[in-house]
């Protein structure tokens, strides 16, 4: 058995096809969705969590520090002197910190002499010799030869002046309304009377 084909319907296979708009909106529409199917497997096979042999690094432990702070400082009579450090003498400037008290670590913008400013994490070298040791909300404390000194944020900006209260302008008083007296209505004429 064999199956013959006509010759013209090889012609029509070869035609070159018209521009149809429906099909080229098809085509874009497959296509869409191919590049969403594979979005949602890249989404699905990408691990969430770390891969390989990872371990949190140990941090002290928070709440015992919160403890030994709450211990050696009294917040109500702060006269006595605590074990605070010295401010350096270095040509340093403080523009900033973030204070991690997860890990105990953190970091300061700091500027030198030339000032240049760079972000210092705890346990860094500043200078040769000098280390960041840690931070605070509003100072950092730097260890130089064995010396824990304070570096405090640089609070140079001048405030603007306060207003004067005796240049203000007197103030008017409002006007008062007066009472406005209610209208005065004729008594309507009855039937057949003339006004």
């Amino acid at each position: 058995m064999r199956l013959s084909t006509d010759p013209r319907r090889w012609r029509t296979l070869w035609r070159p096809a018209r521009f149809d708009p429906l099909l080229l909106a098809e085509i874009l529409v497959v296509a869409l969705i191919a590049v969403q199917a594979a979005r949602l497997a890249w989404a699905v096979i990408t691990p969430t969590g770390p891969v390989g042999a990872w371990a949190a690094m140990p941090g002290p432990d928070a709440a015992a520090g919160r403890a030994a702070l709450a211990a050696g400082t009294d917040p109500f009579f702060r006269t006595a002197t605590g074990d605070t450090a010295a401010v350096t003498a270095l040509p340093l400037s403080l523009f900033g910190t973030r204070v991690d008290e997860a890990t105990g670590r953190g970091s300061a913008i700091l500027a030198g002499a030339d000032n240049v400013q760079r972000s210092v994490a705890v346990g860094e070298e500043i200078e040769p010799g000098v280390t960041l040791k840690s931070v605070a909300f509003d100072h950092v404390v730097i260890s130089r030869a064995g010396r824990d000194e304070s570096l405090f944020i640089v609070q140079s900006g001048s405030a603007p002046p306060a207003p004067v209260v005796g240049d203000a302008p007197a103030a008017v008083p409002a006007p008062v309304a007066q009472p406005v007296a209610p209208p005065v209505t004729q008594p309507a004429s009855g039937p057949g009377e003339a006004r």
